[in-house]
């Protein structure tokens, strides 16, 4: 016995989130690269070594990650031994899946930055591009929907915990970096988003029992739908929904331009020096929130519903019994459009690290990070180990434990040439080998201008906690062999 309908829609809607995700965020090589201004993207306490820097229009950085928690596409797919073609097995699919998955995806393009001192302040601003989605989906809906609910006669098939929130937003971010006290450096960034589209599900409740002997059907849904985007939502007499497609007078300037979907974000980061070769550093940052209020449409599922079972000598599949049963959960749980305000929040990241000396232009670095997705958390550690002190060029390698597979090789190179400097980053860099067998894609790259970066113009500079600046502005790793001696210089 198999519920058809339901069958249906749960599978196509599980793939397309499954195919939708394609690009999501991850900077775990770039953190610990304090020589590049980017790194202060993931920490604004990190100030730049060059006293004043522009990031090339379009070009600053380009960055996009793709993640999962679930399985990678060899392990969906199987290859046919006659026609050697790739088929998916959804069998596969299903036995791999833990009871809650991630598909997180995003894009970032930052159209300009700037970075310059003010006296001991470090300021930065920056215009960024973002789109973005994280998507948490139960394994019991892909199982419902590819089995039927034969695979729960008895028990139910839940569907808690269904998520989904995705955004495309332009930031405009203020940052300031200071030192505050001996070892110590704090950063902030204040973001004033505006929001272009979004998709974004609040708590979803509900489930589907079947009676193991009688087979009766006990479904409860609680579920919305909230979406900002030029759309046309046509409905029927009975005012069931008929027909979602895109507003004929769409303006893809009116939608760029669109600055009615306000919102808020923060960062916040430090540095601290522990000790002459240990130094700890962190940040929170995408704490905030965007406010919808154009073009919104809320889609609102909610009941009960009871179906007296046909019995064990039926096997319900005839006419009868599947209009009935299809007529009655569009009664039911048929979506009922609305519109009007809402919000969504951002998805914050913490990352928590700590480098360690080992030569005076090398360290060793262990970095924790986790976004958390209201209810969801999704942990990596990273070991690094990265150059610093060099006049033009700062290197770093990094291996990334994430998504259950301890493998995930990140390298990251910045190279300043005259006034040009540029930078290309990858936390798995594998995956472009192999991308059919990864659970995470990752790169970052751009090209900013460092005018006056050079030793004949740069005043140098030493901070008040004996970080010495080497050739350039500032210089957040010191040669070791010096640092004690200008801490006690400098205080």
């Amino acid at each position: 016995m198999f519920f058809p309908c339901l069958r249906q829609t749960l599978t196509i809607g599980l793939f397309f989130l499954l195919s939708v995700s394609i690009n999501a965020q991850q900077d775990n090589t770039l953190f610990f690269m304090h020589d590049l201004p980017q790194s202060n993207f993931v920490n604004p306490a990190v100030p730049a070594k060059c006293k004043f820097i522009i990031g090339f229009p379009a070009l600053a950085s380009v960055h996009g990650n793709y993640s999962n928690t679930a399985l990678t596409f060899k392990e969906a797919f199987d290859k046919d031994p006659i026609t050697d073609s790739l088929y998916l097995n959804p069998s596969n699919v299903i036995s791999g899946l833990n009871k809650r998955e991630l598909i997180a995806s995003e894009f970032h393009l930052t159209w300009f930055n700037l970075g310059f001192y003010i006296n001991d302040y470090y300021l930065t601003f920056a215009i960024n591009e973002k789109v973005s989605t994280y998507n948490i989906f139960p394994k019991e809906i892909m199982e419902l929907g590819w089995k039927g609910n034969s695979a729960f006669l008895g028990r139910q098939a839940a569907f808690d915990g269904l998520r989904v929130n995705a955004n495309h937003y332009r930031e405009f971010a203020f940052g300031l970096s200071k030192e505050t006290s001996s070892g110590w450096r704090w950063g902030a960034r204040a973001k004033l988003l505006f929001g272009m589209a979004n998709v974004y599900t609040p708590k979803t409740n509900g489930y589907l029992h079947t009676d193991r002997n009688t087979f009766n059907l006990d479904t409860y849904l609680n579920s919305k739908v909230h979406a900002s985007f030029p759309m046309e939502v046509t409905t029927d007499d009975e005012g069931y929904i008929s027909d979602i497609e895109i507003k004929e007078d769409f303006s893809a300037s009116n939608y760029l331009l669109n600055t009615k979907n306000m919102g808020l974000g923060l960062d916040l980061g430090f540095i601290y020096d522990l000790n002459d070769r240990l130094t700890l550093s962190g940040s929170l940052i995408d704490l905030g929130y965007i406010n919808w209020k154009d073009e919104t449409n809320t889609f609102t599922s909610s009941g009960h519903f009871s179906y007296a079972g046909t019995g064990t000598d039926s096997d319900f599949n005839t006419m009868d019994d599947l209009s009935h049963l299809g007529d009655s959960l569009k009664n039911v749980f048929s979506p009922d459009p609305t519109t009007g305000p809402y919000t969504s929040p951002l998805t914050p990241q913490v990352y928590l690290g700590a480098t360690a000396d080992l030569t005076s232009f090398l360290n060793a670095g262990l970095l924790f990070r986790s976004e958390f997705f209201r209810s969801k958390y999704h942990p990596s550690v990273t070991i690094s180990a990265n150059t610093y002190g060099f006049k033009r060029l700062n290197v770093s390698l990094s291996n990334t434990i994430e998504n259950g597979t301890i493998f995930n090789p990140g390298a990251g190179i910045g190279v300043q040439l005259g006034i040009f400097q540029l930078h290309a980053l990858c936390d798995n860099f594998a995956a472009f080998f192999d991308p059919l067998d990864t659970r995470n894609v990752n790169f970052r790259f751009g090209l900013s201008f460092v005018p006056g970066c050079n030793e004949k113009n740069m005043k140098k500079k030493t901070a008040s906690n004996g970080i010495q600046a080497l050739p350039c502005y500032y210089n957040y790793y010191p040669d070791q062999k010096t640092r004690k001696k200008n801490r006690r210089k400098y205080k």
